[in-house]
């Protein structure tokens, strides 16, 4: 296998940067709707999902436009890298844990629709999806994510472990 050209290396480094820029943009105008424009929205359990779910996006959008730059600085075939080990490993923790909430939110909405076509849309008799929603998506996403650093990474590809091989 060949080792990555300049410009294969630049190419990688700024391709995330657009789509993160967009989905930046677009979890902020959903946040935005939401929260000034249609607030009376967000007394359906569905549309607090959302809300919430955009909120994770936005983070998720950030940790992508800056992967490329956390980077410790020196590591080989990786341009644009700028960053430390400190930055790397906590580029990846975020990624962890905001990548694995998403997931989560995406079952809260399937679950919240199933229930809510079986309870007649009596938001009363499903609003517990909500709750236990929100501590599973951050008890799993916590977990997954501070595991690497407590236990040995045992995969050589993982962006912790890279943070680690260029120290």
């Amino acid at each position: 296998m060949d080792l990555p050209s300049l410009a294969q290396q630049k190419g990688l480094a700024f391709a995330p940067l657009p789509f993160a820029a967009l989905s930046f943009l677009s979890s902020a105008h959903v946040i935005c709707h939401l929260i000034f424009r249609r607030r009376r929205k967000l007394e359906r359990l569905y549309h607090r999902l959302v809300l919430a779910m955009n909120f994770v996006l936005l983070a998720v959008s950030v940790n992508w436009f800056w992967s490329p730059f956390a980077v410790p600085e020196g590591t080989p075939y990786h341009w644009g890298a700028s960053g430390t080990v400190r930055t790397c490993d906590t580029q990846a923790f975020l990624y962890l844990m905001f990548a694995l909430t998403i997931p989560t939110y995406y079952g809260s909405l399937s679950l919240q629709a199933f229930m809510g076509m079986k309870r007649n849309f009596d938001e009363e008799k499903y609003d517990w999806i909500e709750k236990y929603g929100e501590l599973f998506s951050c008890g799993i996403s916590c977990f997954y994510s501070t595991t690497p650093f407590h236990f040995p990474c045992p995969a050589p590809t993982t962006s912790i472990r890279l943070c680690q091989k260029s120290t």
